[in-house]
């Protein structure tokens, strides 16, 4: 059922689906990103998102544009979407341990057409079933340093209110995050800390540093045995034990301040998604990475929170 409230879950799991065919796409919840595909193969993914979902109304965004593809110097957008470009983004609950429960929140179908020359782009783009799903060209650039996004589209959905009991997450409550030099090179400071707590293989600092993070997941997903249970799933020092992984050099080639979350949560990552702090395979072209962000409490301190 569309459009479907959780208030009725009491321990409800938030999924997010996402079927994408010959387009480049980004997608976001609460605007938090969840995916971002530059080459727009065919693909097709779920993902857990109970820590981005919010108590009340949730919104849903998808940032699609024309794939990328890959030239001796560069990577370079097309200036068409393919003939088959689609994709469906789909937020769905169940409650917890429970067959059969499964609903729909909200659902954003989108076929960007290339034989359509109109500039009306509402009328260039099929949206299944939903006549509240906002257009704009130009909402949400996306850009990175030295990549150009030339054309892109964005279709953004509220959902019902979800889960008005919902936990509220501490980086709600955080500062606004200012888009300056200055919070890149404090920002960055932190991605050093725990580099060098990696490095030195220093467990206690590591727990200390993800922490925050570990306790909102545990609550996010009712995890029985708290904050211990929630090292455990976000993997806290966990990468120390494999025995083909080692630590990469601290980098920021490329890299830029990221703010989301309606600006209450930041990263830095390069195009590739990559922070300065990954592992790489010791024989193989493998990379190890983890998903870093942060947000600012009211004493002005970075927190790790996801």
């Amino acid at each position: 059922m569309l459009d479907a409230k959780a208030n009725d879950f009491q321990r409800p799991e938030f999924t997010l689906s996402i079927d994408t065919t010959g387009v480049g796409a980004e997608v976001r919840l609460n605007d938090i990103p969840v995916d971002f595909d530059m080459y727009g193969g065919h693909s097709t993914s779920s993902y857990d998102v109970n820590e981005s979902i919010i108590g009340g109304i949730n919104e849903l965004e998808v940032i699609v544009f024309p794939f990328f593809v890959d030239t001796d110097d560069d990577a370079k957008q097309t200036t068409e979407y393919h003939d088959e470009a689609e994709i469906k983004v789909t937020l769905r609950v169940k409650e917890k341990g429970i067959k059969n429960t499964e609903q729909v929140l909200s659902q954003i179908h989108l076929i960007p057409s290339a034989k359509i020359k109109s500039q009306d782009f509402n009328k260039s783009i099929y949206i299944e079933k939903l006549d509240n799903v906002v257009i704009s060209e130009t909402l949400h650039a996306i850009s990175f340093p030295g990549y150009k996004f030339k054309k892109q589209i964005v279709a953004t959905r509220k959902s019902l209110p979800v889960q008005e009991n919902y936990p509220r997450w501490k980086w709600q409550d955080g500062k606004d995050i200012e888009n300056s030099k200055e919070t890149y090179d404090s920002l960055l400071m932190y991605y050093r800390k725990i580099y060098e707590s990696l490095a030195r293989k220093d467990m206690q600092k590591l727990f200390e540093l993800y922490e925050p993070a570990a306790k909102e997941f545990a609550v996010a997903y009712r995890l029985d045995e708290g904050v211990k249970e929630g090292h455990r799933f976000i993997e806290t020092g966990e990468i120390l034990n494999n025995s083909n992984a080692e630590l990469y050099d601290f980098f920021t080639d490329g890299v830029k301040l990221d703010i989301f979350g309606n600006g209450k949560l930041a990263r830095i990552v390069d195009i590739g998604l990559y922070h300065p702090v990954v592992f790489v395979h010791k024989t193989e072209d493998i990379v190890y990475t983890q998903k870093f962000s942060f947000y600012k409490n009211q004493k002005d301190e970075w927190v790790m929170i996801r």
